[in-house]
């Protein structure tokens, strides 16, 4: 509703242009004066069938692919029937109230009168897309200005928390961290991504926090495609296909534990992708996770990072589990999370 308004606002000018536009016309060139009457529903109609294509062009943008669709058939319905309206609107509404275009019943030259609709139209069309394109770019501006502002100020928060855990400081003393702090993404999605992503850090911190599964998994989602985004799509292989069951709430931040866990060790890139797998039937959830790694020891141990891990599936009643493998050149992880299974 606000975009509409909007919109009508920017049409009030283009009806003071149009009004200026036309009364000059007809003192330069007409031999014989309109009616000032006729030169305001004049502008008047530009004004209307500007703002009517404005408002398609809006939706068309901002719509769905359904909406999209039906916005083409209005805009197609719109264009067929200029013609037949302004035609009832000139010589049998208006004149109805005493106001006439033609002595004439009709047009004297239909031709010229269809081709001056026309033109009318086209006019009107290059008006609503010069001022759709106009109010386009003020909105991108001042998304994207909001975008920034809550970008800074989630980055503020996540620092001001001085990697106090260890999920934190995993997270941003990597490059994939610093990212997220330094670097200033152009493209909304990314800048969306990271917002809601350090949104999410702050509730991770708060213990024995738990979550819808939906919502998790949109949070797991974010966190993939920031990790695609910066180490490259091939490099995370993921595969998600949980079935729609009414699962218990789950600790927030264990699906993505062992991704979070291949920043310290991994070798992430396309030549050795992250396969992190996540699949669940009416009763349970498999998760696994194989990376490459290379870690600055020997051996992996399960210390603070696992057992911030443990920790939180403690705290739940179901049965779970937790299993780490170490290959030759892999590191894998496997949780599993018996919903329906008391321990």
């Amino acid at each position: 509703m606000r975009n509409l308004t909007e919109l009508a606002y920017y049409h009030l000018f283009i009806f003071l242009f149009m009004l200026a536009a036309v009364w000059s016309a007809n003192m330069v060139w007409s031999k014989a004066a309109i009616p000032f009457v006729q030169i305001v529903i004049i502008a008047l109609l530009y004004m209307l069938y500007s703002y009517a294509i404005a408002v398609l062009l809006l939706g068309h943008w901002k719509g769905n692919a359904r909406q999209k669709l039906l916005i083409v058939g209005l805009y197609t319905f719109v264009s067929l029937t200029v013609i037949p309206v302004i035609h009832a609107l000139i010589y049998k509404l208006l004149p109805a109230v005493g106001i006439r275009f033609s002595r004439h019943a009709q047009s004297a030259n239909l031709p010229r009168f269809y081709f001056n609709i026309i033109s009318g139209y086209l006019v009107a069309n290059l008006l609503a897309l010069t001022v759709f394109l106009k109010y386009r770019t003020v909105l991108l501006k001042k998304e994207n200005h909001a975008l920034n502002t809550d970008l800074l100020q989630f980055r503020e928060r996540a620092l001001g928390m001085q990697y106090t855990s260890h999920f934190l400081t995993t997270i941003f003393l990597s490059n994939f961290g610093k990212m997220l702090i330094d670097e200033k993404p152009k493209d909304k999605r990314t800048k969306r991504d990271i917002i809601q992503f350090l949104a999410y850090l702050l509730e991770i911190e708060q213990s024995g926090r738990l979550n819808a599964i939906d919502d998790e998994l949109d949070q797991l989602n974010c966190f993939v495609r920031l990790l695609q985004g910066y180490y490259g799509e091939r490099a995370i292989c993921c595969h998600l296909a949980v079935e729609g069951t009414a699962y218990p709430a789950i600790p927030t931040g264990i699906l993505f534990f062992p991704l979070e866990n291949c920043l310290k060790h991994g070798l992430i890139s396309s030549d050795y992708p992250v396969e992190f797998s996540l699949v669940g039937d009416a009763t349970e959830i498999n998760l696994s996770c194989k990376n490459y790694w290379a870690p600055k020891h020997d051996t992996v141990r399960s210390e603070t990072g696992f057992s911030l891990l443990k920790a939180k599936l403690n705290q739940l009643k179901y049965r779970n589990s937790v299993e780490i493998l170490q290959e030759e050149a892999t590191f894998i992880v496997r949780i599993k999370l018996n919903f329906f299974e008391a321990k």
